[in-house]
C-alpha cells in the first residue's frame, strides 16, 4: 500500500520559464509554468500466485 502527499500539500513537480509571443504582440513575454505535483492519494495492489 502506498500513501501519496499525505498532508495534500501544493508543490510543482516540474517548473521552468518559457518564452511565449502570438502573432499580434510586438515583444515576447516570459511565463512561469509547471506541472502540480501529486494530490493526496492510497493505491493499493492485490496479487495473486498460484
Amino acid at each position: 500500500m502506498q500513501f501519496q502527499n499525505i498532508f495534500n500539500t501544493k508543490w510543482n513537480e516540474a517548473q521552468f520559464e518559457t518564452e511565449t509571443r502570438l502573432r499580434d504582440e510586438a515583444s515576447s513575454v516570459s511565463e512561469l509554468c509547471f506541472t502540480p505535483g501529486t494530490p493526496f492519494a492510497v493505491k493499493a495492489g492485490v496479487s495473486y500466485k498460484f
